[in-house]
């Protein structure tokens, strides 16, 4: 079929034209785009859509999220500030509206909360829960997903006392008595979390489609799964495929979870991987839809708003220097082994001495393995200085941000790390003054995840109470659209594929009402894969 898109303000993120105002589309690759043009001027088209003076930019890339949670907690109570829950009263009502809500379920299980909102700033504990819940195990995810708070039966389950020693980089509370109190750190979490019957494959599948068609209407047309392997790595890839199958139409990327392989000696080298799990039938060609291998991936530090994130300086609060998830010489190991294995590699590192940790990493498995253009990536890399910032120049590393966080949690890195570090978190325009691509992504279900509120968020650069966080970070709606599609797009070797507008690459594409100077105004009208309207598209018939 032979599509032509006129009247459009066309965003192509190649520098050499930069603008268009139509396009054409066949096979679903774009095949030629016009200055100005008019439908008279072309015969054999199939479809001519009038896209009536609306912005058209490349279809958007949620580089760091994870889309099977993400499916999976659209079936959960949501606890965050978005529905209202801003102290444990409020929590426990919204608990039991979905406990009535889902009797068959064993447990009782919700996300998104943010103690840092609460009265306090104190976590929902077993106590609490207990007297909502006195006889169903209750499991609520924090708003990081680095930390959790469970109810008695759910310890009792998990055969947590007050004599069960905290697990290696993790800790359960305890209170003055010496008690759990219910609340879960880091790998503490997974020892109550392993008690909860898992998805089967069906249900994974169903959850990944239902995620799809969220993401779908946030103009998102890529996006990637930051933690394939938490639960099951064979499965979880089993369900992607058969998600595929079933009509899911992102183009989605799986980043294993290393130690879901076990130790850093057990890594598959990527190309084996790829062979044993059918990624290499992946067409990248077809019209819309697809599932393909990204990074291998692993964790250095927790979170800001947990105060698990690993910092240089204590946290304000005098909640100490924060948890590394690894020891210093084990997290090099695995680096070394996934360098050498021909992976590229995506670490979480939030706080600044987790940062230093993993650029250490990176430079001594390169000096060790040459690999120009791997490509290595440092997820949110929130604190920054500009030492840390001359390394991922130097050592070509990529910083994947996610804007929505200052939006969102903003407030909760002053309490912790008080208003000059907090300013500092997500140094965009000075990643950009140095020369480095900064792509952009959401880590939903952490936060909602509309790239819309994410470009909006690096524009403004406030917090929740409208507090302005490092002024001189803000950067235009132009250059955050481009970190949502060109460098997100660098970020996962894809650019080649997707990610701009020009001649030969997938037609993936995301309209907009709205203008730039106003990015308030800008609202998805519709969005396009291969091609192929997957949403909005009735608004051009």
């Amino acid at each position: 079929m032979l599509t032509l898109i006129i009247n459009a303000q066309i965003m192509t993120m190649n520098p050499d034209r930069p603008s268009a105002w139509g396009l054409l589309i066949e096979n679903g690759r774009i095949i030629d785009i016009m200055p100005d043009v008019t439908i008279r001027e072309w015969v054999g088209i199939d479809r001519a859509i009038d896209a009536r003076g609306r912005l058209v930019v490349p279809g958007f890339n949620d580089c760091h999220m994870h889309i099977l949670p993400y499916g999976l907690d659209l079936s959960k109570a949501d606890l965050s500030t978005d529905a209202g829950v801003r102290d444990v009263p409020t929590l426990c009502r919204v608990l039991r509206k979905w406990a009535e809500a889902n009797p068959r379920s064993e447990w009782i299980l919700g996300s998104r909360y943010d103690q840092n909102t609460f009265p306090g700033a104190k976590h929902p504990t077993r106590s609490e829960l207990d007297a909502a819940f006195p006889d169903r195990p209750v499991y609520i995810r924090q708003i990081s997903g680095h930390a959790a708070s469970c109810n008695s039966i759910a310890l009792k389950m998990a055969g947590v006392t007050r004599e069960t020693p905290d697990p290696k980089a993790g800790e359960f509370v305890r209170d003055s008595a010496g008690e759990p109190t219910g609340v879960l750190l880091e790998s503490a979490m997974e020892c109550v979390a392993n008690e909860i019957p898992k998805p089967d494959r069906a249900e994974m599948a169903d959850a990944i489609v239902r995620a799809n068609r969220a993401l779908i209407a946030k103009g998102i047309t890529s996006a990637s799964d930051l933690m394939t392997g938490w639960l099951d790595l064979s499965g979880e890839i089993a369900a992607y495929w058969q998600a595929f199958e079933d009509g899911a139409r992102v183009r989605m990327t799986a980043y294993p979870h290393a130690p879901a392989f076990g130790g850093p000696d057990m890594l598959a080298s990527r190309s084996e991987f790829a062979l044993m799990n059918d990624f290499e039938k992946n067409d990248p060609a077809p019209g819309y839809g697809g599932f393909r291998l990204g990074p291998i991936k692993l964790f250095s530090d927790g979170a800001l708003t947990t105060r698990t994130a690993a910092l240089r300086e204590p946290y304000v609060d005098g909640s100490g220097l924060g948890m590394l998830l690894h020891e210093p010489g084990d997290l090099k190991e695995y680096v070394r082994s996934a360098h050498k294995a021909q992976w590229q590699i995506a670490v979480h590192a939030i706080g600044d001495r987790a940062i230093e940790l993993v650029l250490d990493a990176y430079s001594e498995a390169q000096s060790t393995h040459p690999r120009p253009g791997a490509r290595h990536r440092i997820e949110h890399a929130m604190l920054l200085d500009d030492g840390l910032i001359r390394r991922f120049k130097e050592q070509q590393v990529v910083p994947v941000v996610q804007p929505e966080f200052i939006a969102r949690l903003g407030d909760a890195y002053v309490l912790g790390l008080g208003e000059e570090r907090a300013a500092r978190l997500n140094p965009t325009a000075s990643l950009q003054k140095a020369g480095i691509g900064v792509p952009f992504s959401s880590d939903c279900p952490i936060v909602p995840g509309a790239p819309l509120d994410g470009i909006r968020a690096a524009c403004r650069r406030t917090t929740p109470s409208g507090r302005l966080l490092g002024p001189d970070e803000r950067i235009t709606a132009e250059q955050a659209i481009r970190n949502y599609t060109y460098s997100a797009a660098y970020s996962t070797f894809d650019e080649l594929n997707t990610g701009s507008i020009r001649p030969g690459l997938r037609a993936d594409l995301t309209i907009l009402d709205g203008t730039l100077e106003d990015p308030g105004s800008l609202s998805v009208a519709a969005t396009m894969i291969g091609g192929e309207f997957v949403y909005g598209g009735e608004i051009f018939q």
